[in-house]
């Protein structure tokens, strides 16, 4: 529906874009910095029923692509970060079980931690990420390598 396609579109693009938007005066005022947008999956390998959230989250990926040119003269990187399966909160007590079998994990064996996304997220924050930018990072333990 036109409803549901508007809404998917205005909370994951409409909100990295706003969310960028608010922090650029800052850090403009402090020449340089980073943004780091969380991108999803599904934008590079697709899936049915999902055209919505798809397009959105393709958008991202091309977002952080056309603002790392645009930003990096005033030293403001920006990229994104793709996770893949990661433990959340559906994992938590009272949550529906996860099945017990390794079908559907990575090839690491395991699914992530929030934790490790974080790392990168960090990482692309910190000084010793300065010389990236425009770039989508996978962190899924092997489970899609473009």
């Amino acid at each position: 529906k036109l409803e549901e396609w508007h809404r998917v579109i205005a909370t994951v693009l409409d909100g990295a874009f706003l969310c960028t938007q608010s922090c650029l005066p800052h850090l403009i005022r402090v020449r340089g910095g980073a943004i780091v947008n969380i991108g999803g999956l599904t934008a590079h390998r697709g899936a049915t029923g999902r055209a919505h959230v798809i397009a959105a989250k393709a958008g991202i990926a091309g977002m952080t692509r056309a603002l790392a040119l645009d930003l990096a003269p005033r030293r403001i990187t920006v990229n994104c970060v793709v996770p893949g399966t990661i433990e959340t909160v559906r994992g938590l007590p009272g949550a529906p079980a996860r099945p017990r079998d390794r079908r559907g994990l990575p090839p690491i064996g395991r699914r992530g931690e929030p934790e490790e996304v974080a790392a990168v997220v960090r990482m692309l924050c910190g000084p010793d990420a300065r010389y990236i930018t425009g770039q989508t990072i996978h962190v899924n333990g092997g489970g899609f390598m473009p």
